[in-house]
């Protein structure tokens, strides 16, 4: 049996969990999921359309579920859901005894939203795939943009678990732990349990850096732009939960919020300097399986690795605006990215089930 490493160990005694991105039917199947967790523990997975397309389209893991769906004739969108729903029972029910543990959201799962879906029938989706899941350990991952209505409050005052998908900015993240607020207050009032209730924001670290690099007219990263934004949001956490609403959720028996630090699409040496710079309480770790094998051999932890780095993250930041890099409009550009690139996934998992209940 495959022990864990030193690392894993470490980052869990930190209170830093590890999310395995892109699990897919297949990985489940086969035997390789069990082999993951008895690398890496208690870990949280999340469930990526594409990654689930690419399943569909080359491998047999989908193939029966499919002709069922088909047999019953089924819309494409009807099946899509069918198959996400199920790969996340499926992996709930892998982690329940790790989830019930372990505290945090160590052992979850993260479950997208059809990006398309915006105002009541986002509210309306999310609590059908909460419902249909029915699996404490959960998290709705949904994609949010400026201007639109507040999704992540509605959520949580239904006692949805939710993870926001693109998070970039402090003034975006204030936003967010307002609606965090209010939503758990309303679901409080509204006498819902709060201690199963889950709240997580993604900051997709090399997207931001890549971002910051070609507005700067640069072909690769020169500076820790990204990590600097994110040990400014832990440290705008911690003030935000100073508060007096944050003392009395609390004493009703709230979580505190977690940021999960991706490094999707960062090559291995990239995702694991990540790591090794924001080594955080009440923080996830997110990376595809071969990224975080390599943390087993390569990282080399020092404990909490953003306490007391708010002021030295301040002067990296610094620099951006005297280059004429506005990271606010930056970050309301990026949310756009994200959900741009989200749909565009769902669409592309959509066309690769089409094309086989056709052939079922």
């Amino acid at each position: 049996m495959t022990e864990r490493s030193r690392q894993t160990v470490e980052l869990a005694a930190e209170g830093v969990c590890l999310c395995v991105e892109g699990t897919t039917r297949e990985l489940q199947r086969t035997g390789r999921f069990a082999e993951l967790l008895r690398e890496l523990g208690a870990c949280a997975v999340a469930a990526q359309p594409a990654a689930v397309a690419e399943a569909v389209r080359n491998g047999d893991a989908y193939q029966a579920h499919l002709s069922d769906l088909a047999s019953r004739r089924v819309s494409t969108g009807e099946a899509v859901h069918s198959l996400l729903y199920e790969d996340a029972r499926a992996a709930c029910d892998k982690l329940l005894p790790h989830y019930r543990k372990s505290a945090g959201l160590c052992a979850c799962v993260f479950v997208p939203l059809d990006p398309y879906a915006d105002g009541r029938r986002a509210v309306a989706e999310a609590s059908a795939l909460w419902w249909t899941v029915d699996r404490p350990n959960a998290v709705v991952s949904v994609h949010v943009a400026h201007g639109e209505g507040p999704l992540v409050g509605d959520l949580l005052a239904r006692g949805i678990s939710v993870d926001v998908r693109s998070l970039f900015t402090l003034e975006q993240f204030d936003r967010l732990f307002e609606e965090f607020l209010s939503g758990l207050e309303r679901a409080r009032d509204a006498g819902c349990e709060l201690s199963g209730i889950h709240f997580a924001a993604s900051v997709p670290l090399r997207l931001l850096d890549e971002s910051i690099a070609a507005r700067l007219g640069l072909t690769a990263r020169r500076e820790d732009w990204a990590v600097a934004v994110a040990r400014l949001l832990h440290h705008r956490r911690e003030q935000l939960m100073d508060g007096a609403r944050w003392r009395s959720l609390v004493r009703a028996g709230v979580r505190p919020p977690h940021f999960v630090w991706s490094s999707h699409a960062a090559p291995v040496t990239e995702a694991v300097h990540y790591l090794e710079e924001l080594v955080a309480w009440n923080s996830v770790f997110s990376a595809g399986p071969g990224t975080l094998r390599a943390v087993r051999s390569r990282a080399e932890l020092r404990g909490d690795s953003v306490s007391g780095t708010e002021m030295c993250s301040r002067q990296v930041l610094s620099t951006l605006h005297h280059h004429g890099v506005d990271l606010y409009d930056l970050g309301l550009e990026l949310q756009q990215t994200q959900l741009k690139a989200a749909r565009a996934e769902w669409t592309e998992l959509c066309e690769a089930v089409e094309a086989l209940l056709r052939r079922a």
